[in-house]
């Protein structure tokens, strides 16, 4: 697990005994206290700050209360005091943690780097800290670190889930953590979440195939109990059922990656070509990716002439493929913003009197189709 956000803490580049004043402030003796940090105090950084001590205390468990000048004028005083909270009793005095947690099933996956970094963007601006985990697709190690961040009085948790969380997420709720889904709709209208339509996703793709003539269509995906491929698979198969003599055949592969990718087309290129799929729609970007790859450096098969491509995602090299990739589109940035923001609004209200949710508790995205060569005869 690895953390990320704005550090405050001991000063770094200054020799041992040396004060820098803000705002024309004297720093009272300020060189014995920076060679000796246990004797700094909170009331040391406030007077350096021209704040209130409870103005310092919100600095580091309720950061969200103070504007960005006030804590850039606390930063500063703590950085030239050295002071050194002691965030373990902070935690279990007040019950507040200046930190979020963040869990993945995939956090080396070809989308979740850009959602992590618009959601760290949003919690560094709030003057918190977002620890990041990754639970390897494990519904163990998923429930080991919700326990993890609860042991740890985090303010609130984002989760894109590989099972049901839902009954663990109302817990922590219950004794004050808030939390919001990732990237796939709650079941429960108390839980908050922030989704993508991948049943639309899926049909898109689907029906843009079908437009395009082609009837024997493969899914190539792994990990079809995870709820965000079950349902592409499901809009693809929508999209199948409404059309006429065509069919549907799902290609599972081990992982979602360009190697993967290959070894499907691989595979599909020892069968007959009468038994081979028309199209291939893969479940994200990278199999597609490696799918191209794979027919481009076999002469017998041409995309799209003899086999069209669909991806999903739309990741920065879909474009720039041997054949550029026709894919569906999928806001990450977008749906990290918007899971900080509705994160922060649960936090609030967990913090009102009533506990109440915010309005606009569920959120949902739509997907674009982007057509480009690889499904599109010439």
């Amino acid at each position: 697990m690895s953390g990320s956000g704005r550090a405050s803490g001991v000063g770094r580049g200054r020799a041992p005994g040396t004060c820098t004043s803000i705002g024309g402030t004297g720093c009272r003796a300020g060189g014995e206290r920076n060679s000796r940090l246990n004797r700094v105090t909170i009331r040391d950084v406030a007077d350096l700050a021209k704040v209130s001590p409870a103005s310092v205390s919100n600095y580091f468990h309720r950061p969200r209360k103070l504007s960005e000048g006030t804590r850039q004028r606390i930063r500063q005083a703590v950085d030239t005091l050295g002071f050194v909270p002691n965030d373990a009793a902070r935690t279990l005095r007040t019950g507040v943690s200046p930190v979020i947690g963040y869990l993945a099933f995939e956090l080396a996956g070809a989308t979740t780097p850009e959602i992590a970094a618009a959601i760290e963007q949003r919690v560094s601006a709030e003057g918190m800290y977002m620890l990041m985990a990754n639970d390897t697709a494990s519904e163990q190690r998923e429930r080991a670190y919700l326990q993890l961040f609860a042991k740890q009085q985090v303010s609130g948790v984002i989760i894109a889930p590989v099972g049901n969380v839902e009954a663990e997420l109302a817990r922590m709720r219950s004794f004050g953590i808030a939390s919001v889904l990732s990237a796939r709709r709650a079941e429960s209208p108390a839980q908050a979440s922030v989704s993508i339509d991948h049943v639309e996703g899926g049909r898109l793709a689907a029906a843009h195939l079908i437009e395009q003539g082609r009837k024997r269509i493969g899914f190539v995906s792994s990990s079809l109990e995870l709820k965000q491929m079950s349902d592409r698979l499901n809009g693809a198969l929508s999209a199948v059922h409404a059309a006429t003599g065509v069919t549907l055949e799902v290609l599972p592969v081990p992982e979602r990656s360009v190697e993967a990718g290959i070894a499907c087309a691989d595979a599909l290129l020892r069968r007959p070509p009468a038994e081979r799929p028309d199209a291939l729609f893969c479940a994200n970007d990278l199999l597609a990716i490696g799918v191209v790859q794979a027919f481009a450096a076999n002469d017998g098969v041409r995309v799209p002439a003899d086999i069209a491509v669909v991806g999903y995602d739309d990741i920065e090299f879909a474009r720039s493929t041997i054949v550029p990739l026709t894919t569906v589109r999928t806001p990450q940035a977008e749906l990290g913003t918007a899971v900080a923001d509705l994160l922060f609004a649960e936090i609030d209200a967990l913090a009102s009197p009533g506990g109440g949710s915010p309005p606009r508790h569920q959120l949902e995205f739509s997907p674009e189709l982007v057509v480009r060569a690889s499904t599109v005869r010439q």
